[in-house]
């Protein structure tokens, strides 16, 4: 077994513990952002911890931007739209593991979806 080989299956391993399988996968929908360009879009929920994709267009290769939608629950609205790169880099702070393709992240609270939001 080669060492790509044991990389993934210790993804596996981790994609199958259960903070991984009771997070939500959000699904892709296909949009336009705020210059109506089309772009596929993700969405972030306040208070749900979230598996998102480090490089969707790996897996959406059809698409070539991305955008995070942030949802509140506590203000039942979309806080905003960001670019998805600018997004992960920013969730960094926020995850609770990772792979090699996705980013586990906690469960946000609503004042930092609104930090996110700025960043």
């Amino acid at each position: 077994m080669g060492i790509f080989d044991k990389r993934k299956e210790r993804d596996k391993e981790k994609a199958d513990s259960p903070i991984w399988q009771q997070a939500y996968v959000p699904s892709y929908s296909f949009i336009t952002d705020k210059a109506a360009n089309p772009c596929g879009a993700f969405a972030l929920n306040e208070g749900i911890s979230t598996r998102l994709l480090k490089k969707p267009s790996d897996f959406y290769e059809e698409t070539k931007n991305f955008v995070l939608i942030l949802i509140s629950s506590t203000d039942k609205k979309i806080i905003d739209e960001i670019p998805y790169d600018k997004a992960i880099k920013a969730l960094d702070n926020f995850k609770q593991d990772e792979t090699k393709e996705e980013l586990l992240v906690r469960p946000l609270t609503y004042q930092e979806l609104k930090e996110l939001a700025k960043a």
